[in-house]
């Protein structure tokens, strides 16, 4: 934490107030532990509701003589046994499709939506934050690919390994 000149402000210790905010919810005090780790540098870990959620996490951090100090997060995995999982999507030939959206459900036909993205320069699909789609090993899942002017296969049955 700093002042308004820029020097680190050490020893605020429970003084230190954070807020958090899950997935764009609204902010809400912390419950996790603070501690402070030295010359105005503090260590917070959270607990375990605060860190079950996909997406975006906000944390804002205040205190006496500090100023206000806004974080974002992003939380891509909350599962174990699972992995970054590259599909691509290419036209025929070979060639990558730039600009196409894909979903990913765990049942066929569309239910159980569990991700969404559009395809990089390489044809692979990422969501809004640039990551591809963290997936189980071992199961199946149902790809469904769009964009206008190409037909794709749907859907794509994928077991993930």
């Amino acid at each position: 934490m700093i002042d308004g000149s820029g020097n680190e402000v050490a020893g605020l210790g429970a003084a230190l107030t954070m807020f958090i905010s899950k997935n764009g919810g609204a902010l809400a005090p912390v419950a996790g532990t603070i501690t402070e780790i030295g010359m105005g540098l503090y260590s917070y870990l959270s607990s375990i509701g605060e860190a079950d959620t996909v997406g975006p996490v906000g944390i804002v951090s205040t205190g006496a003589g500090t100023i206000q100090q806004n974080l974002e997060y992003v939380v891509s995995n909350r599962l174990q046994n699972t992995k970054s999982y590259t599909y691509p999507v290419e036209a025929p030939l070979g060639t990558p499709v730039v600009g196409a959206k894909v979903e990913i459900y765990t049942v066929s036909p569309k239910t159980g939506w569990i991700w969404s993205g559009t395809t990089d320069e390489f044809g692979h699909p990422r969501d809004a934050y640039g990551a591809l789609p963290v997936l189980q090993i071992g199961k199946i899942y149902y790809f469904w690919t769009s964009k206008v002017g190409i037909v794709f296969p749907n859907p794509d049955a994928e077991t993930i390994s």
